[in-house]
């Protein structure tokens, strides 16, 4: 696929935008949290943003086609239910409502960037040139900024107005972006050197020490990615060389005695140790202290599908604005800052939403994965291989940031939200470009 060059782009409102959605992009990816308060409450950047993306979209015209194609007008009808169980809330719980509703109304931003490709099918390749630029320094930095924002967090300024450090990347977010660049480059999409690679192994493992949801979904994206690529052989090759550098790095802590590696923010130690007991986890070995994290959200979990599935809140659930943990019994409400989130999108949107909403959620998922699978096998099999590779990438980031929700609070900001719901929205754009790219041979070739 070739890249496009940029040149020119502040020209036209669409190529403005793009430049500005891209940089609020990397903001998310580099300072995380920290970028996230940017702005005036209540409209943060992540509102602002998408303000300017609907004023855009607005301009640009062509709104119809959005909604020809079956995942854009799914997407509509999860909007509006979900619009419809957070409006009667607002008076009730003010803007606790319109936030908790984010993690679906983020989808702006899917209609958006399908917006602007449709609007120039050139802005395609910007997209993939963008992201290459933005990977040549970001990995290589990647794990010195999480470090930063884990270690010398306490020493870090913070944003204007609040008690948040300008750097407070989580460390499920991480993985999720490591999984997107590795699976960029196995599609062929750029070329590297291994010190590159290096730096990319040592983010993921840095980070997954102290998230089994963000190891699990860089693993399972990397893994999709290596046998739709016929590189399972050589995937395999490269985690078994980790995984005899972890067991030497295993032993030897061992042979020392207990780790004395420091923890983080109070929790999990950064040490071989606590990776094996992680990756122990995921495979059914239990460990005391993780099962302890995770049986509290297994009952609260239950008890949502109680709620809802076989009790009385089938239909509406419990709305966007209430707190879900002291609505069900598993916050404290002389916290300061009380739990809201059962660490599950899915079962957010289920208690939130109801059955409606939620079978709307895991329809829309089901239709837009199977799209963009389609579109890869076609140009697989009509040998593109550079559309192939674009929808494999796409659809294996996508995947990941939904693993990662699934174990971890994700989709509900906008670090991980946006960008989510821009895949989204990329696929989306992407797969109508692909079919009808002998209309538009010219503007679409990639």
């Amino acid at each position: 696929m070739s890249t496009i060059a940029t040149a020119g782009a502040a020209r036209r409102p669409g190529d403005r935008y793009l430049m500005l959605l891209a940089c609020a992009l990397a903001g998310y990816a580099i300072l995380g949290k920290g970028f996230a308060y940017l702005g005036i409450p209540p409209l943060f950047v992540g509102e602002i943003v998408l303000l300017a993306g609907c004023v855009t979209m607005l301009r640009m015209g062509g709104i119809p086609a959005l909604f020809a194609f079956a995942p854009g007008l799914l997407l509509a009808v999860l909007m509006a239910w979900t619009l419809v169980r957070t409006l009667p809330f607002v008076p009730v719980y003010g803007m606790d409502a319109p936030r908790d509703s984010v993690i679906i109304m983020y989808g702006s931003f899917a209609f958006v960037v399908t917006a602007l490709l449709l609007d120039d099918p050139r802005r395609l390749d910007t997209i993939v040139g963008l992201y290459d630029r933005f990977l040549l320094w970001f990995v290589p930095l990647v794990a010195v900024l999480f470090a930063i924002s884990s270690y010398l967090r306490p020493l870090l300024p913070r944003v204007p107005g609040t008690d948040i450090p300008v750097i407070m990347m989580g460390p499920g977010e991480v993985p999720v972006h490591m999984a997107g660049a590795a699976v960029f480059v196995m599609v062929g999409f750029r070329r590297v050197r291994l010190a590159w690679i290096l730096a990319l192994a040592a983010a993921a493992v840095m980070t997954s020490v102290l998230t089994r949801g963000g190891m699990l979904a860089f693993l399972l994206a990397v893994g999709v990615a290596a046998v739709a690529m016929g590189k399972l052989r050589q995937t395999l090759v490269a985690l078994l060389a980790g995984g005899a550098l972890l067991a030497a790095a295993y032993a030897a802590e061992s042979a020392l005695g207990e780790s004395n590696s420091a923890a983080i923010d109070g929790k999990r130690p950064l040490s071989a140790t606590q990776l094996v007991k992680n990756v122990g986890s995921i495979f059914g070995v239990k460990d005391p202290a993780l099962e302890s994290t995770g049986e509290w959200r297994l009952q609260w979990w239950h008890k949502i599908v109680d709620d809802t599935v076989y009790g009385d809140r089938f239909w509406d659930g419990r709305g966007f604005g209430v707190n879900l943990a002291l609505a069900s019994g598993y916050g404290d409400p002389r916290d300061s800052e009380p739990l809201r989130s059962p660490h599950n999108a899915h079962m957010t949107i289920l208690a939130r939403a109801g059955v409606p909403g939620a079978a709307l959620w895991f329809v829309f998922l089901a239709l837009w994965a199977g799209t963009i699978a389609r579109a890869f096998l076609e140009a697989r099999r009509d040998g593109e291989e550079h559309w192939a590779g674009l929808f494999l990438w796409v659809g294996c980031y996508a995947l990941a940031c939904l693993i990662n929700a699934t174990f971890d609070v994700a989709l509900e900001g906008p670090m991980q939200g946006v960008w989510f719901w821009c895949l989204i929205g990329l696929g989306t754009g992407a797969a109508m470009l692909f079919r009808c790219r002998p209309r538009n041979e010219q503007k679409s070739e990639t």
